[in-house]
């Protein structure tokens, strides 16, 4: 009887002990989204882009959620702008266009507003749901004029008992895939491109 008074008051001890050794999760996800499988056109070679990409978001966090009572604030490995700076240039790139060295070679700006990128989190004891939103703006300038698309892809997943980092990731990574698949299978842009150019 008293070996297993003991036994169970070290079991608890050591689940108290191993619970105040845990580590804090990772403030970083990482992304690497697919290369392009793009059909090169040279018709597209007489163009010359200035791709500039830049993160326009209200807040610099992917996500955040409590974690131990404290606010986890997850931020994008690369960043945001990076990741869809790499995906424009990328699909650009195989779809014939030529990426200018400077802004002074090319014929046509590509701006890339990245206007929301965020997996919000609402937690209770027992289930957690994570909704998503990815959009991106694209603006074609040319000396002949201008045009604009925005490029968006949402997600919701629902969950048992906490949420986790592993969990944010997944759902994110969908969302993303989604959206570099729309701009990769986009031929509205391109067209812009070699319509307001030159």
């Amino acid at each position: 009887m008293r070996f297993t008074k003991l036994s169970l008051a070290a079991l608890m001890a050591s689940a108290v002990l191993l619970t105040a050794c845990q580590s804090q999760p990772s403030t970083t996800l990482s992304f690497s989204p697919a290369a392009p499988v793009a059909q090169f056109n040279a018709a597209n070679q007489n163009a010359v882009l200035n791709v500039v990409t830049r993160d326009v978001r209200a807040q610099p966090e992917i996500s955040s959620y409590v974690y131990n009572e404290g606010l986890l604030k997850l931020s994008a490995n690369p960043s945001v702008a990076q990741l869809f700076d790499q995906v424009m240039k990328q699909d650009l790139n195989a779809k014939g266009f030529r990426i200018a060295g400077t802004p002074a070679e090319s014929n046509t700006n590509v701006l890339v507003n990245v206007t929301d990128f965020y997996a919000k989190v609402e937690q209770g004891n027992l289930r957690h749901k994570i909704s998503t939103k990815i959009q991106v703006n694209v603006q074609v300038q040319g000396a002949k004029g201008q045009f604009t698309k925005n490029i968006s892809g949402t997600r919701t997943q629902e969950g048992a008992f906490s949420v986790s980092n592993a969990d944010i990731q997944k759902v994110l990574t969908q969302t993303l895939s989604e959206v570099v698949q729309s701009i990769y299978r986009d031929q509205e842009i391109p067209a812009a491109i070699n319509k307001y150019a030159y």
